[in-house]
């Protein structure tokens, strides 16, 4: 439920929180299925593969991050790959950082409020 979450969250964020009816329009899902998918009802394969493919190409992204991976892993010399792990994990610990600082800036706000 995890990554249908994340992939949920990230399609409504590039698409700027579009309606059910768009939603429908963009997938070619259902729209009484793409309303029981976005309150909780479990994806198919399918569909998930549906918004992750919509996501990537709104984002401009032509190849998916674990193709590319994959592909450094089979022709990149292990320093080149220890290197690609390396800024992957800084890219990561950058982003926690910045989720404590919103999630502290929000604690702020609410209590003054």
């Amino acid at each position: 439920m995890e990554l249908q979450k994340t992939i949920l969250d990230q399609y409504m964020l590039v698409n700027q929180n579009p309606t059910l009816k768009k939603i429908a329009e963009d997938t070619g899902i259902q729209i009484t299925r793409v309303f029981r998918i976005l309150n909780g009802s479990t994806m198919k394969l399918c569909e998930y593969q549906i918004f992750q493919k919509k996501v990537r190409e709104k984002m401009g992204l032509c190849e998916s991050l674990e193709s590319i991976a994959f592909d450094c892993s089979l022709k990149l010399s292990p320093v080149a790959i220890k290197e690609i792990e390396k800024y992957l994990l800084r890219k990561i610990e950058i982003w926690k950082l910045k989720q404590i600082t919103l999630q502290k800036n929000y604690s702020t706000n609410s209590l003054t409020a």
